[in-house]
């Protein structure tokens, strides 16, 4: 019986099936660009991090992979949704480029951070890497407002880690 009510399915038709969008080569290389890079960064030992003084209103650190990873699907959407609407290379070149220049800034933060432990210095990393999701976002406007939408909650987060990344060199940093 359930291959009758498959075979009715028209998948094709304009409904919420139809709507959705169908895998492809172009989402899966940009879910692999964006997921592939932070494993550039390397793990480092948590255990300064841990002993750091920390704002009261900072989250556990489980908050932090389960926001990132669905955030992290999102910009793979959005980056697809450019790269499949845009209608040269040229319409590319400034919406790639941020984008690419926001993959790097934001493992360069970890670096800084984590792995330099400069937490002064961390943020102005953070403030460039803040600034290269905005001029990302207004870029994927031009070729797609869907894919600056599905963008933007990376923005919102990434203010949130600006918060706390600031806070954070405030309480660490010596008064002279």
């Amino acid at each position: 019986m359930p291959s009758n009510i498959l075979k009715e399915l028209d998948l094709s038709s304009p409904g919420l099936l139809g709507a959705l969008p169908k895998a492809d080569l172009t989402l899966l290389a940009s879910g692999a660009v964006v997921f592939g890079v932070q494993r550039l960064v390397p793990s480092y030992d948590d255990t300064w991090y841990k002993a750091i003084k920390k704002p009261t209103w900072t989250p556990p650190n489980w908050v932090f992979p389960a926001v990132w990873i669905p955030l992290k699907v999102l910009q793979s959407v959005s980056l697809w949704l450019v790269l499949k609407q845009a209608e040269s290379r040229r319409e590319l070149l400034l919406p790639v480029s941020l984008f690419g220049l926001h993959l790097f800034l934001g493992n360069w933060w970890n670096v800084v951070f984590f792995g330099r432990q400069k937490m002064e210095e961390s943020t102005k990393w953070m403030g460039a890497f803040w600034l290269s999701i905005a001029g990302s976002i207004a870029s994927f406007a031009q070729v797609s407002p869907l894919a600056a939408a599905l963008f933007a909650p990376t923005q919102v987060w990434v203010t949130v880690a600006a918060k706390l990344n600031w806070d954070i060199v405030k309480l660490n940093t010596k008064q002279q």
